[in-house]
């Protein structure tokens, strides 16, 4: 519920806000008000989530929406009192008007606002507007009437918000891939044969690249659904005990009585660069088809907008998964991590036809292809998985990442960071791309939506922890805010 203390708190920043250029989002970066009680709006949060905005656009993206359901007179004084331009498209015939109502000099948008009265009423439809105001008015008591319905507003809004985000779920995304413990050593250097280094840290982590999507899925709202497979060990009951402090279901994990978990041996260099031994004891830890026929994962396909698959488990489980996908009646958005390798990736040329985006590394990426095509170059690698059908290759490391497709060729470079990479960084690319494919819909792959989903993985940078360094949205704006700042 709204306290008075909530509303005193955001009209003041308001009132604060309202001299100079008024709320913009250059503005809110540069101005020494705290805007803290703003920020930690439910309703900014919410943008920032569904956007992945900056947290100064995200601000004024909500502020603009709650004005814009004010009553005229209220919804007049706080556009141009706080220069939203929200009249902009109506005064393109007066050119002198619009110039002044949103001027960076509040003096003046007050005296446009009070000789423009009746004619901006007019334009919003108001036959009868209130008494035109004077300057010296609007400066005393109206404003600070008007600012503080808005504040009201705003609060009451961040109290909706808290009910929504409680009641409604976010996009359903099933993720089939493992869920193993992570040994990560981090070393100076890799040591040659018949010698050895020391590791200047260890950590067993779970971890597991299906688990790995699947948090960074939960971290940017989704409502994930993880099928994978687990033994039944001490390291199974950490796994599962870390999934439900997640908040992800467990209900699709399957346990293998009396079998030893999956382990991957992950081995760090101080710039970030890895190498992994896994073991995944798939002869007796491993999702099979049957798992995959239960009325549980047939209603998680069912509502499913996205399905994120590894190629962690059997082959014929990421084949069935594909085939499944392909024919939903309400065809969900489908992404290959393309990590481990395959030891005959030809098993799945056939279900590749259906895969919108297939990430990875150049490595990974090569080794779906034949071993003569080692020595062929991204585009090349990229024109023969789109040619068996893929449509869209998203060749990810070093932070940066190579967009190939039919409608976008794309290269982003890398945020400035002090790494070269990062493990997880590809799984955080991914949910990061398929955040922002949900929200602007799977058609619409833009540059911007690429540029958010490369800023994912320098977000929460660490060559020690894995799983746990997955991003949520509002770390990647503020990563976007400061790259676009420092540029």
């Amino acid at each position: 519920m709204a306290t008075d203390a909530e509303v005193i708190g955001v009209r003041g920043v308001f009132l604060k806000l309202r001299t100079h250029a008024g709320l913009t989002a250059r503005r809110l970066r540069d101005t020494e008000v705290d805007t803290r009680v703003l920020a930690d709006l439910p309703a900014v949060q919410r943008a920032i989530r569904e956007s992945g905005a900056p947290v100064e656009q995200a601000i004024v993206e909500a502020v603009a929406a709650v004005v814009a359901e004010l009553e005229p007179t209220d919804r007049l004084i706080a556009d141009v009192v706080l220069a939203l331009g929200m009249l902009a498209d109506e005064l393109t015939d007066q050119p002198a008007l619009a110039n002044r109502l949103y001027r960076a000099d509040l003096g003046v948008r007050r005296i446009a606002l009070s000789e423009g009265w009746r004619t901006l009423h007019e334009l919003m439809g108001v036959e009868h507007p209130p008494q035109t105001p004077t300057v010296r008015s609007l400066r005393g008591s109206v404003e600070e009437k008007t600012l503080g319905v808005l504040a009201e507003r705003c609060v009451r809004a961040a109290g909706m918000a808290r009910r929504e985000s409680a009641e409604e779920p976010g996009n359903g995304v099933v993720v089939v891939g493992g869920a193993v413990m992570d040994h990560i050593t981090v070393v100076e250097s890799l040591p040659s044969a018949g010698t050895s280094v020391q590791a200047t840290s260890f950590h067993m982590n779970p971890g597991g690249k299906g688990l790995n999507l699947a948090v960074a899925g939960r971290r940017m709202g989704f409502d994930v659904r993880f099928a994978a497979a687990v033994g039944d060990d001490a390291a199974a009951t950490r796994l599962v005990e870390y999934m439900r402090e997640q908040n992800l279901a467990t209900d699709l994990i399957v346990e293998a009585p009396g079998e030893a978990t999956p382990v991957a041996q992950v081995i760090v260099l101080p710039n970030g660069d890895a190498a992994t031994i896994g073991w995944k004891n798939e002869l007796r830890v491993a999702l099979s088809t049957r798992d995959m026929r239960s009325q549980e994962m047939s209603r998680a396909l069912a509502e499913a907008d996205a399905v994120l698959v590894t190629l962690e488990a059997p082959v014929d489980v990421v084949k069935w998964t594909l085939d499944t996908a392909r024919n939903l009646p309400r065809k969900p958005l489908v992404l290959l991590q393309a990590s481990p390798p395959l030891d005959r990736p030809q098993q799945i040329y056939r279900q590749l036809a259906e895969v919108d985006y297939v990430v990875g590394s150049e490595w990974a990426l090569s080794k779906l292809l034949p071993p003569f095509s080692d020595d062929k170059s991204i585009d090349e690698i990229a024109r023969q998985l789109r040619t068996m059908g893929v449509a869209t290759v998203c060749v990810v490391e070093n932070f940066r990442c190579r967009i190939r497709s039919r409608e976008l060729e794309a290269d982003i470079d890398a945020p400035s960071v002090p790494l070269t990479d990062s493990p997880g960084a590809r799984e955080a690319f991914s949910a990061a791309l398929v955040h922002h494919l949900l929200r602007i819909g799977r058609r619409g792959l833009t540059r911007e939506t690429l540029q958010w989903a490369s800023a994912a993985m320098a977000t929460n940078l660490s060559i020690d922890i894995i799983t746990d360094a997955m991003p949520k949205p509002g770390d990647v704006g503020r990563i976007m805010e400061s790259d676009q700042s420092v540029g």
